[in-house]
């Protein structure tokens, strides 16, 4: 017998999924259908025209394909340089690449050829580097902030965007994620970073997009930092008619009426 047998139940996953990035998925593929786009940002009160430059992102991850794109050493150099601002910052930059990788604690191969993506960057190994907590702090920011995946990222153009971080029943997430980055913050008495705060230090410090932050939920709260919706009043604003029936009904379970 499998498990849905000895469980006496064999639903569509639709009619039980609590996966927040299935629902946000949903909503992407909708807000792409023509026409959806401009019915939700209207409702929202944002500008409504679509320009040239107007793009819709799903699991947004700018930095960590840009950093992909640059050729050759000295503009990543520059980036580190500008956007850390710690101490010791030319001292480490004038030596090798895998010298780089390794003050930073690269995690597994370490290239000796050039400056591997800051998001592999390693705080278990990069810890006993940098005893100064605001250096620490400058580097775990810059570092999650390539690892970043907002849900739903709307480019309003290149220099303007809307951010919208999808949830279920679950809370504004923080970092570090894992135990044993916890503990370190805790022996430096570092309070964790919350998903917004970092999300607004990526999108605006780092990347130059003014930006627009907003909480998709089940059940509305206020907030003093960015704007909440329902999923009620999201999927509301928009038309769903030609979705597929699973994508309906998971509209309407998420919005709680069925």
């Amino acid at each position: 017998m499998n498990i849905r047998q000895i469980a006496g139940m064999s639903p569509n996953y639709y009619e039980i999924s609590r996966e927040e990035r299935n629902y946000a998925a949903i909503f992407f593929a909708a807000l792409c259908k023509p026409g959806n786009a401009e019915k939700f940002l209207k409702y929202c009160g944002f500008e409504s025209i679509i320009g040239p430059e107007f793009g819709i992102y799903f699991e947004y991850a700018y930095l960590r394909d840009m950093w992909n794109h640059i050729i050759g050493e000295e503009p990543r150099k520059n980036i580190i340089r500008n956007k850390l601002q710690i101490n010791n910052i030319e001292k480490i930059l004038s030596k090798t690449p895998i010298e780089i990788n390794t003050i930073f604690g690269i995690g597994g191969k370490t290239s000796s050829a050039f400056i591997q993506n800051p998001g592999k960057w390693s705080i278990l190994k990069y810890n006993q580097h940098f005893p100064d907590n605001d250096d620490f702090l400058k580097i775990c920011m810059f570092k999650w902030s390539f690892n970043i995946k907002p849900d739903i990222v709307i480019h309003l153009d290149k220099d303007r965007s809307i951010c919208i971080e999808a949830k279920y029943e679950s809370r504004e997430g923080s970092y570090p994620a894992t135990d044993k980055e916890k503990g370190i913050f805790r022996s430096r008495e570092i309070e964790y970073v919350g998903q917004m705060e970092l999300q607004k230090y990526m999108m605006e410090e780092l990347l130059g997009v003014k930006t627009d932050f907003m909480f998709l939920v089940f059940k509305k709260e206020k907030s003093a930092t960015h704007k909440v919706i329902s999923w009620a009043e999201a999927f509301g604003a928009i038309e769903m008619k030609d979705m597929p029936k699973f994508a309906i009904e998971m509209a309407k379970i998420i919005s709680g009426e069925a």
